[in-house]
């Protein structure tokens, strides 16, 4: 990344801008520097392939130096660790087998929260504990079982009432149930809050030099950008502002 800054208050030539497939050259005239001091400070981030991306220092006098590579890195999960959403994701579900009509030998499809944490606990992901609860697959080798695993699949009564005759019928069953529940989670999580003293310690984290901080999640994207208040991503090449 070539990072150039630039003064206000004087006229940008820029002489020559050369491309190649890797990198995005700039030459820019060297007389930059504001002869007065407290003017505000534009600079420019060249980020090949996507083009470039411009940003506003409102900070008086010249940038800070540019901060060195970090070190290590402190990774957050989501669920549970930023924010308590394991039973918001178990009602989701079950928002879902209602809206599904789902039933298993005239029974409705319900998770109790006992249920929902053996799960979690046991299967990893949305898709995969459904198919484990549906057929008892997917579960490590030496895993406990649960006596409310049904290891049948249900018949959506809502939805025409066929039971799936196969297990690729089933799966297919199964992602209408996780994009429906995904939709629930996602006007379901707008409510929740951060768990109590988690975004100082990101805050702390992030200001402290040398340390990259991130957020993994094993949730559909559309999930963990409701509950990591993600803006909708700009167009490619166009980026402007950044997100703390």
């Amino acid at each position: 990344r070539l990072r150039t800054t630039l003064a206000t208050g004087y006229m940008l030539r820029l002489l020559l801008a050369l491309a190649t497939a890797d990198a995005l050259l700039l030459l820019a005239p060297r007389r930059l520097a504001s002869r007065r001091a407290g003017l505000a400070s534009m600079t420019l981030e060249i980020s090949p392939p996507d083009g470039f991306v411009w940003g506003v220092n409102l900070d008086e006098g010249s940038p800070p130096p540019p901060s060195p590579p970090p070190s290590a890195a402190l990774l957050f999960d989501c669920d549970g660790v930023l924010v308590e959403t394991e039973e918001l994701h178990r009602v989701a579900y079950n928002m879902a087998f209602e809206e599904f009509g789902l039933q298993i030998a005239g029974a409705p499809v319900v998770w109790s929260k006992e249920y929902y944490s053996f799960l979690a606990n046991t299967v990893g992901g949305g898709k995969p504990k459904m198919r484990y609860h549906f057929t008892g697959l997917g579960a490590p080798e030496g895993a406990r079982t649960h006596q409310d695993t049904a290891k049948a699949w249900p018949a959506p009564t809502a939805r025409g009432g066929a039971v799936p005759a196969d297990e690729a019928a089933g799966m297919a069953l199964v992602d209408e149930l996780q994009d429906f529940k995904t939709e629930c989670y996602k006007q379901l999580v707008t409510k929740a809050g951060p768990r109590p003293g988690v975004l100082a310690l990101m805050d702390s984290a992030i200001d402290a030099p040398g340390i990259a901080v991130g957020i993994c999640s094993a949730s559909t994207r559309g999930g963990f950008e409701k509950v990591a208040r993600i803006p909708p991503r700009p167009h490619p090449g166009r980026n402007s502002g950044a997100s703390r």
